[in-house]
């Protein structure tokens, strides 16, 4: 099998299953009566992993093979999904929700990793492209029928249902993948271990994970209140499914346009245009009545919120491209990107909980402008400043 295409599918199932772990947030809102604060709580508890398993998953990879841990990966959010549909209270989904994320959590910087190491420079904004907008396929096929099965048998019996399948592709996963050597990889002769502090007196890849903390902040947690905004917009819940799909499919076509447009006109262009349309339509979101207007603002805004990953992982690769440890450097960024989508869910709750959700909003537009900022400074050091001099580890 490929090995583009065996992380493709894998890719498929992780943000699939993350994007209908947290569109059963609604549901057990209403049975648990739980506030939008605490709904942010868990999502944060989820968010919090990645920023445990980013940098150790790295390790585990180099020690166990990194096809071994990305179907580990898949047998822990599987299992995660099991029990959050047993969960009587809301501690209780507090844990589900840990282990949930401890399996997403170790996927995304083995991953972006390995896609990075594969790829060649001149057609890394594609590959990237195509890597994450992947993750967005499953989020559409999974998300859309999720609320529909609900509608049906209850978030419960759904949530079982969807652990059930995961834990069946696992099995076959595991029967078609004999061994994981044929996935390992060989750094370049050209690599260079370098220590970790490193990394953060490259003033380049300072300014990129800058980048991405302020365009996390005004994107990553839109998901989880969309479907409250659009509920008190009046839109029936059996369909937010359909509105959240279409979410999806924005973040599906961003991501394989905006990719595309790095190697032909550059990352930081690209990313500041983004980046003033996607405040644009989170406000038009926000503020309109109409049901026809937020429907289509939603597939805009998609394109925006998420096109924008395989723009901000290109300066990533970029800013470490003389010494290519992707690696490292995606562990350090998932760790970074994972902290400010752990804080934006409780942000984004208070502010919903004591001003309106309408409010919360318009904080991730502002914050989508604020990212402006540190894309411009990266522009202007990328290739400008001499390379740092980086200590090999012994």
């Amino acid at each position: 099998m490929n090995r583009f295409f065996y992380l493709t599918i894998l890719h498929v199932f992780n943000d699939g299953f993350e994007g209908s772990l947290l569109l059963l947030l609604p549901f057990i809102s209403h049975e648990l009566h739980i506030n939008l604060a605490q709904v942010g709580m868990l999502g944060t508890a989820e968010g919090m992993m990645e920023i445990l398993f980013s940098l150790p998953s790295i390790y585990f990879a180099a020690k166990y093979g990194s096809i071994r841990i990305l179907l580990m990966a898949l047998g822990i959010y599987t299992t995660g999904f099991i029990l959050t549909s047993i969960s009587p209270t809301l501690l209780l989904l507090f844990i589900t929700f840990i282990i949930a994320g401890i399996g997403f959590g170790l996927f995304h910087s083995i991953a972006f990793g390995l896609i990075s190491e594969w790829s060649e420079k001149s057609n890394r904004g594609r590959q990237l492209a195509n890597f994450t907008a992947s993750g967005d396929l499953g989020k559409i096929a999974l998300t859309t029928v999720l609320t529909l099965i609900i509608g049906f048998i209850g978030w419960r019996y759904t949530a079982f249902l969807y652990g059930a399948a995961a834990l069946l592709c696992l099995v076959i996963f595991l029967k078609f993948h004999s061994s994981s050597e044929k996935f390992h990889t060989t750094k370049n002769s050209e690599t260079v271990s370098v220590p970790m502090r490193d990394f953060f007196t490259n003033v380049s890849f300072v300014f990129a994970n800058l980048v991405n903390i302020f365009d996390t902040l005004a994107s990553t947690s839109l998901y989880i209140f969309l479907p409250f905004l659009l509920i008190k917009r009046g839109i029936h819940p059996s369909i937010l499914g359909a509105f959240t799909a279409m979410f999806f499919l924005g973040n599906f076509l961003g991501k394989t346009f905006l990719g595309r447009m790095v190697d032909k006109y550059g990352n930081t262009k690209i990313f500041i245009i983004s980046e003033i349309f996607m405040a644009i339509f989170i406000f038009i979101l926000a503020n309109s009545l109409s049901p026809i207007i937020i429907f289509g603002a939603a597939i805009a805004l998609g394109i925006f919120t998420k096109g924008t990953v395989p723009v901000v992982k290109s300066m990533i690769s970029e800013s470490v491209e003389h010494h290519q440890n992707f690696d490292k450097a995606f562990g350090i960024n998932t760790i970074i990107a994972s902290a400010a989508a752990a804080l934006a869910p409780l942000i984004l709750g208070f502010l919903s909980n004591t001003y309106g959700i309408v409010l919360a909003f318009n904080f991730c537009a502002i914050s989508a402008v604020i990212a402006i900022i540190p894309a411009t400074l990266y522009q202007l050091v990328y290739g400008r400043l001499p390379k740092p001099q980086l200590a090999t580890e012994e």
